[in-house]
C-alpha cells in the first residue's frame, strides 16, 4: 500500500471498496510472513479453542463455565494477535509471548468491556424471538434444534414440529438478527486495535469502529462477502483433515481437529486483517503504514 497522509486525531479515512479484499489479503501475507511466530501464536490459540470444545463435548456439566471463560478469554487473546500482527507488518520477529502483551499494558478490563456489544445483542435476539416467535414456539424450536444436534448423521427433525412454528414471525427474527449481527460486527471490528494500537478507552474505540464500517460500508460489504467465502473453504479444509482424522481416532477426535484447525488459521488472519483495517481507516497516526504484502519480514 501507497503511504497516506496522517489524518486528524478524529478524522475517518475513505477507502475504495477493494479495500475489503486487501485487509484479508494482509491477514494472510501477515501468517505467510511469520509462520514460526505470528503462526504458532495461531497455533496456540487453535489448541486452547479446540480443549474448550472436547471439554463442551465430554463434560456437559462444566460446559457453561467453560464457554463462559473462552468469552471471556477470547478478546485478550485477539488483543495480543493484534498486537503481533503489527510488530511483523513493521518487520519485527514476535512469539507466543505476544499474548501477555494486554495484561502488560493494562488494557484487560477496556478489552474486556468489547464484549458488551455481543452482550446487548444476544439479549436484543433473544427478546425479539419471544415478541415475534413466541414463548411456546421458541421452546419448540429449541427442542428441534436439539434433537438436529442429537441425531445421527442423516436423520431430519420432525416435519409435525417445524409446520407448526410460524413462518413469517421465524423469517422476520432470523432478519432482525442478522442486522443486529452486522451491527454489532461493526461495532467491534477494528475496536480491539483501537484500543491496543491507537491507545483509545473502550467507549471511544467502539464508536469509532462504528463510524468507520458505517462510513466504509462498501468495503465492509465486500470483506463480509470475502470472509463468508473464507470460512467455506477454511471449513471444507478443516473438514477433510477431520475426516481423515476421524476414520483412525473417532468423531470426538475428528471434532477437535476439525475447531484445531479451523481456529488456527481463522484467528490469526482476522486479527491481522482487523489491524490493516484499522490502520487503513484510522490508524496512520499511531504508526507507519503496512509495508506491501510483498516486503512483510518473517
Amino acid at each position: 500500500m501507497d503511504e497516506i497522509r496522517k489524518p486528524a486525531s478524529n478524522e475517518i479515512r475513505k477507502v475504495p471498496a477493494s479495500a475489503g479484499a486487501q485487509w484479508l489479503i494482509d491477514g494472510f501475507a501477515t501468517l505467510k510472513a511469520s509462520p514460526t511466530g505470528f503462526g504458532a501464536m495461531g497455533l496456540v490459540y487453535g489448541v486452547l479453542a479446540a480443549l474448550m470444545a472436547g471439554v463442551v463435548m465430554l463434560l456437559p456439566q462444566a460446559a457453561f463455565v467453560v464457554q463462559t471463560l473462552w468469552f471471556l478469554a477470547a478478546p485478550v487473546l485477539t488483543a495480543g494477535l493484534v498486537w503481533a500482527a503489527r510488530e511483523v507488518a513493521e518487520g519485527r520477529h514476535v512469539g507466543v509471548a505476544a499474548y501477555s502483551e494486554p495484561a502488560r499494558q493494562g488494557k484487560v478490563p477496556s478489552l474486556l468491556a468489547t464484549l458488551l456489544p455481543q452482550f446487548v445483542a444476544a439479549v436484543l435476539i433473544a427478546g425479539l424471538a419471544f415478541v415475534l416467535i413466541g414463548y411456546d414456539n421458541v421452546r419448540t424450536m429449541m427442542e428441534v434444534f436439539e434433537k438436529m444436534r442429537d441425531a445421527p448423521p442423516g436423520a431430519q427433525p420432525d416435519p409435525a414440529l417445524l409446520a407448526a412454528l410460524p413462518a413469517g414471525g421465524v423469517l422476520l427474527w432470523m432478519l432482525c438478527a442478522i442486522l443486529i449481527g452486522f451491527a454489532m460486527f461493526f461495532v467491534t471490528f477494528i475496536a480491539v486495535p483501537g484500543i491496543m494500537l491507537g491507545g483509545k478507552d473502550v467507549f471511544t474505540a467502539l464508536r469509532a469502529s462504528w463510524r468507520a464500517s458505517l462510513r466504509n460500508l462498501p468495503a465492509m460489504l465486500v470483506l463480509i462477502v470475502l470472509l463468508i467465502i473464507m470460512l467455506i473453504g477454511i471449513a471444507l479444509l478443516a473438514g477433510i483433515v477431520g475426516a481423515i482424522v476421524g476414520i483412525v481416532a473417532g468423531q470426538v477426535m475428528q471434532m477437535l481437529v476439525v475447531q484445531l484447525v479451523m481456529m488456527t488459521v481463522l484467528a490469526p488472519v482476522m486479527a491481522a486483517a482487523a489491524t490493516s483495517a484499522w490502520r487503513s481507516m484510522l490508524g496512520a497516526d499511531a504508526g507507519p503504514p503496512a509495508l506491501p504484502v510483498g516486503q512483510l519480514q518473517a
